[in-house]
Formats: structure tokens, C-alpha cells, sequence
């Protein structure tokens, strides 16, 4: 029998928690553009106290991944992604700097879809 994979706990997903995606085109200037054509941002999401428990970015440098992690971990998803919006604004400077913030409106944008669905079915 095999031996199982070498599974960090960063990869192990709790069993409650939730993937929200966001995707944003990305501008015309990034060669990327031509191959993905578009940035994704995922956020997993504890529904339970809407924290922010991981975050996974494509076409962000490692870097700015970690002003990501830095400003979302811990964050609250219910109380909103303006403060996130205003630390990547100050502190993250490339060229998809708007599409990263776009994938993460929309991010939030399906978040609040995720509430109104779970509120619906609770209401029936």
C-alpha cells in the first residue's frame, strides 16, 4: 500500500469552512493576460464567525500575497472589505493592483449571495 501524500495542515481545509472565488480581468499591459485572462482571489471562510481563515491568489507575486495574507487573515467578511481595500491601495504597487481588488468585490459580491441563499432556505 502506498504511503499517504505529505499533507501540511495549510492544505487540509476545515470541514466547515467555505470557498468563496472572485475573478477580475486582467489589464492589457500583463502578458499573462494572453495565456489566464483573468486574476482569481479565494477566501476560506469560517461560516460560523465569518473569518477569513486562508487565502489563495493566482498571478500575485509572492510578496504582495503576503500584504494579502497580512490584511485579510483574521478579517471579518461581514463587516465589509472597504479597511482591505484601503491597506492594498497603500501598500501594494503593480500593474494588477485593480483587478486584484476587483477579485476581491467580487469575492465579497458572492459572499453575500452565499448569506441571502442560507437565509432563504433557513426561511422555508
Amino acid at each position: 500500500m502506498p504511503d499517504a501524500p505529505n499533507i501540511n495542515e495549510n492544505q487540509v481545509l476545515k470541514p466547515e469552512t467555505i470557498i468563496i472565488a472572485g475573478c477580475a480581468r486582467l489589464p492589457e499591459g500583463v502578458t499573462a493576460k494572453h495565456v489566464f485572462g483573468c486574476l482569481t482571489i479565494e477566501l476560506e471562510i469560517d461560516p460560523i464567525d465569518s473569518l477569513i481563515v486562508d487565502i489563495s491568489c493566482t498571478m500575485v507575486p509572492h510578496l504582495g500575497e503576503k500584504i494579502l495574507h497580512n490584511v485579510l487573515l483574521g478579517s471579518n467578511v461581514e463587516e465589509g472589505i472597504e479597511e482591505a481595500i484601503t491597506q492594498l491601495n497603500k501598500r501594494f504597487f503593480n500593474t494588477t493592483k485593480r483587478a486584484l481588488i476587483a477579485a476581491l468585490e467580487d469575492a465579497y459580491r458572492w459572499y453575500k449571495k452565499y448569506l441571502k441563499k442560507i437565509a432563504d432556505q433557513n426561511s422555508e
